[in-house]
């Protein structure tokens, strides 16, 4: 089996920093932390080699088209990336011949001129085809059909980003060419991605997270979801009903692409409406819950999806000042390599009426 430590760029990288991805050291804090909670949670993984299906790759002067350097602003080209998925690496290739025979310049972060600043690539499961997005200063539609006549491409889109600062993306998206959502199958259902929606990347282990959701949440449950993206999770879950809140548009307009007839709430998750649901289902950003929201909650029963720790804990502890239970717990390396573990928690309110713990 394939470890960080055999990839030809794992010296320089900043992508992968641990030799061995089974054993990340945060995973101790981790169960330090649920233990004493009385919690034995488990670490689920599902392999190393090809998992990541999607990559946002830096294109600095070169060009080099990859991750910063570790401990640098200095991007060095991954072209045999092992947790890539192939895909990945022969689109990234192709995209720096390309770059070099059109004479595209590279956006130069000391300079701030340039004009290609990143890549993010996107892979069909079904097909391996690719879903590029550009980011650039200035349009370049010319390049964008110049790389339709060679390349595994699902889509070409351009992200327009001028200003000095160091987002990935603008506010402005074009469709250069291709089907304008990319529909990725996970689990038992088929679900459609604009580029600015979020996805995780490692689909057959978040397929198995999902299952262990489903497992806290029951069956015939009324379910609340915050931070919701596509609606993944939610619509994944034996739900009796079932709402999505998420602040993305982008995310909303891919749900809206399944006619699903879910409420779904296009809103910042602090204006959401809280009560009648049996189960909140949490899933924020790497900041965590915002704070106005912790008393808001008034489910029976809560399942935290959190990708920073720190965060995770912070909010949990308001959490059982307030009177909840952390019941349950699991952790899955999503991102093999990255001392990161994505933890799933159930925490429960067990002094409220009529409920009983199972």
């Amino acid at each position: 089996m394939n470890k960080p430590s055999a990839c030809p760029h794992f010296a320089q990288c900043s992508g992968c920093e641990l030799p061995d991805p089974y054993n990340p050291p945060i995973w101790q804090e981790i169960l330090t932390f649920f233990r004493e909670q009385g919690v034995e949670p488990e670490l689920i993984t599902d392999g190393f080699s090809q998992t990541r299906m999607k990559a946002k790759l830096a294109i600095r002067p070169g060009p080099n088209l990859g991750l910063f350097k570790k401990g640098t602003h200095e991007v060095i080209a991954i072209p045999q990336c092992l947790v890539h998925h192939p895909s990945i690496n022969r689109a990234a290739l192709l995209l720096k011949e390309e770059i070099i025979k059109h004479n595209i310049p590279p956006f130069d972060e000391r300079s701030g001129k340039g004009v290609l600043r990143y890549a993010q690539m996107f892979v069909e499961r079904t097909t391996g085809l690719v879903q590029l997005a550009l980011v650039a200063t200035q349009p370049i539609d010319p390049f964008c059909r110049a790389l339709l006549k060679r390349g595994p491409w699902h889509s070409i889109w351009q992200n327009i980003h001028s200003a000095p600062n160091n987002a990935i993306f603008g506010s402005t998206w074009k469709l250069q060419a291709g089907a304008p959502f990319l529909w990725q199958p996970i689990g038992a259902h088929t679900f459609p991605f604009h580029p600015a929606a979020f996805s995780q990347a490692h689909f057959p282990l978040f397929e198995k997270m999902i299952r262990k959701i489903g497992d806290w949440v029951g069956s015939d449950s009324k379910i609340l979801e915050l931070y919701a993206g596509v609606g993944v999770i939610g619509l994944s879950l034996p739900y009796q009903a079932l709402t999505l809140v998420e602040s993305n548009p982008f995310a909303y307009f891919s749900f809206q692409q399944m006619k699903r007839d879910v409420p779904y709430f296009c809103v910042d998750a602090k204006k959401a409406s809280f009560s009648g649901y049996d189960v909140t289902i949490v899933d924020p950003p790497r900041k965590g819950l915002d704070p106005e929201i912790i008393p808001q909650i008034a489910s029976q029963k809560l399942i935290y999806v959190s990708c920073q720790f720190s965060s995770f804990r912070r909010d949990a502890m308001r959490f059982f000042e307030l009177g909840w239970k952390l019941r349950k717990g699991a952790g899955y390396l999503l991102f093999p390599g990255a001392n990161h573990v994505e933890v799933v928690a159930e925490l429960i309110l067990p002094f409220k009426p009529g409920f009983a713990e199972s």
